[in-house]
């Protein structure tokens, strides 16, 4: 690791350790991947901070839906689900906007996500996150640690995984319900949330959907509920 891994060390290094000394070619190194990453963690800032402060809205909706329909929901599971599910997505999309050419920048990228990570969840009072979404994250791929050897197959298979993923997370969390106003709310929220996040690494200025894209997202709600998973499947698809 560059920067970021190096700090990290260094500070629990003690004085005497050479390894831990600022070496000129050192030095340069760190410098070279700062200004790479940079732009990258001011990203990963600005992302977590709105998964952070969209809780509370997300919340309202799902109460909303709750006492409009009268029927229950997990609403502290599903909201778990839907920081894995975004926290999962970053690290696609990232690997996308900067592809890692060996493990050593891979990790410099992995540690550039749990910094900011670390930091809005700090700074939210939300350490206490951590544990589960990183679990989550190992149930979601199927990988316990995500290197070099394994990233192929963690970009290939993040579609496939994404499309079983959410029509389990909404059967779960609404009871067991298919179809109906609860199960076609909670679907339409995590593709509306997931299609607003992709926003954010496609550097748009615009913060809401368009008309076309809520369209795509009813579209695909709608071929779901009839076994028909073509507009489901290309609307997974276009996370990638």
């Amino acid at each position: 690791m560059k920067i970021f891994g190096w700090l990290l060390k260094s500070n629990n290094d003690s004085g005497d350790s050479t390894e831990g000394k600022i070496t000129v070619d050192k030095a340069l190194d760190l410098a070279k991947a700062y200004e790479e990453l940079k732009p990258f963690f001011g990203l990963f800032l600005h992302f977590f901070k709105n998964v952070a402060d969209s809780e509370a809205n997300i919340q309202k909706k799902l109460e909303a839906v709750q006492a409009k329909t009268q029927q229950n929901l997990q609403e502290e599971q599903l909201m778990h689900d839907l920081w894995v599910l975004r926290y999962a997505l970053s690290h696609l999309w990232l690997f996308d906007l900067k592809p890692p050419k060996n493990q050593t920048e891979l990790s410099d990228e992995l540690l550039v996500i749990s910094s900011a990570l670390k930091s809005i969840l700090t700074e939210k009072n939300k350490l206490d996150y951590l544990p589960w979404l990183k679990q989550g994250f190992s149930e979601f791929t199927g990988i316990d640690q995500l290197d070099f050897k394994n990233l192929k197959k963690f970009q290939k298979e993040f579609s496939d995984k994404l499309q079983e993923k959410i029509p389990r997370i909404v059967f779960d969390r609404t009871g067991g319900r298919l179809g109906g106003e609860l199960h076609d709310f909670v679907i339409e929220l995590i593709m509306t949330t997931i299609q607003m996040d992709q926003k954010v690494f496609t550097v748009s200025d615009e913060n809401t959907l368009t008309n076309e894209e809520a369209d795509n997202i009813k579209n695909a709600i709608s071929e779901l509920g009839q076994d028909r998973r073509e507009a489901a499947e290309d609307f997974i698809k276009s996370f990638k």
